[in-house]
């Protein structure tokens, strides 16, 4: 067989995958070896083989951050069984390894892969034969970049089954760096994080976020919490407040308006003349006087002054003395008091219509009188 342009061939193709492998993606662990060692070559009994050492070159190179690509070429001379003969077996095998978690500097790992044995005999025409391979091994790392393997692997020559064994050890040289270890690149900084504009959905210049009083009719006035003012703080709002500065004492309808109470007031008036006399005495001043504030109190009313006498006298004469002093009373509200004359009338009952009896001196004092009377219904603000 022509041991070196094997050698060579297999020396080149490592290095050819070597080149190859300087450009792969960085986002994967960029660190690949090359390793040289020493293997014990365990042949099947049925080969006739004497189990030997050879050497073994290899090549491995990263494809994911757990998965690796291997090639590896290894060398024998074997004895044959009971014979002075040797045979060259080769083995170029690839391969796909899992690499566990680094514990430590130890690093355990197992794969599959193919190959291709070749048997060269002395004297005889070579044959080959592919090859299902299963290996396991442990790597222990002396630094970032040498590094010891231990590998077992089961050769499965085609077409045969029985089995081979191959026991290495070897010494590698690690190139790149580890994607674990490499620098992080640097993280693009989020963009600031952006405040919403306030918004004011009803339009009323309160934000929503601090509306207690969402939906206010646009155009209607509101506080500083967007709700509609109340100007007179009577509980209706100014845009539906018919009757404003009303006041927060007084009792208001659905309108704003004060609620009014109707009610009768009423007003009399009684003086006392002496016999046979139509002269007002001063001690009816006052009531006078209150009557007239009552008018002008309520400027639209009007009174009638009914004057009366006793049973003494002439019927005629009565009936005259009656109306003289109910002019008199009425007189002296126009004069003295400024009442309007249209408002007042006077008339007079004579002696018809007494109030008492006619038989003592007591009850014709009572009888020689005017009345007077006035009364409106007015209404009055109802309080809260």
């Amino acid at each position: 067989m022509n041991k070196p342009l094997l050698f060579t061939k297999a020396i080149t193709t490592i290095f050819l995958l070597f080149y190859s492998a300087i450009g792969y993606s960085q986002d994967v662990d960029n660190r690949f070896n090359i390793t040289v060692g020493a293997i014990d070559y365990l042949f099947n009994s049925d080969k006739n083989q004497d189990d030997d050492l050879g050497y073994q070159l290899g090549f491995e190179f990263p494809l994911t951050n757990r998965l690796s690509g291997t090639i590896q070429h290894s060398d024998v001379d074997s004895d044959v069984l009971n014979s002075t003969a040797q045979t060259d077996v080769t083995l170029l095998h690839g391969g796909i390894n899992y690499n566990f978690d680094q514990i430590r500097k130890w690093q355990p790992y197992v794969g599959v892969g193919i190959g291709k044995l070749r048997f060269d005999g002395a004297g005889a025409a070579g044959f080959d034969r592919e090859s299902l391979d299963i290996n396991a091994g442990v790597k222990y790392f002396f630094s970032n970049n040498w590094m010891g393997e231990f590998e077992a692997m089961l050769v499965q020559p085609g077409g045969s089954l029985d089995k081979d064994f191959i026991i290495g050890a070897s010494i590698g040289y690690v190139f790149g760096s580890s994607a674990r270890n490499a620098a992080p690149r640097p993280t693009a900084m989020p963009a600031p994080a952006t405040t919403p504009a306030p918004v004011d959905s009803d339009g009323d210049g309160v934000f929503d976020n601090a509306d207690s009083c969402p939906n206010t009719p646009r155009g209607n006035r509101v506080d500083a919490r967007g709700c509609e003012l109340d100007s007179d703080r009577d509980g209706i709002v100014d845009s539906r407040d018919a009757c404003p500065n009303t006041g927060m004492t007084l009792a208001v309808d659905n309108r704003g308006c004060v609620i009014l109470d109707e009610a009768q007031r009423r007003q009399t008036l009684a003086v006392l003349f002496d016999t046979n006399l139509s002269n007002i005495n001063n001690e009816y001043q006052n009531e006078i006087e209150d009557f007239a504030e009552f008018l002008r109190e309520y400027n639209n009313t009007r009174a009638t002054i009914e004057g009366h006498t006793d049973s003494d006298g002439a019927e005629d004469y009565n009936q005259a003395l009656s109306e003289r002093r109910a002019t008199a009373v009425m007189n002296e509200l126009i004069m003295r008091y400024g009442i309007s004359p249209g408002r007042l009338s006077a008339v007079g009952f004579g002696e018809s219509r007494p109030t008492t009896t006619n038989t003592t001196a007591a009850g014709k004092a009572q009888n020689r009188r005017i009345e007077a009377e006035v009364s409106v219904m007015v209404q009055t603000e109802r309080s809260r």
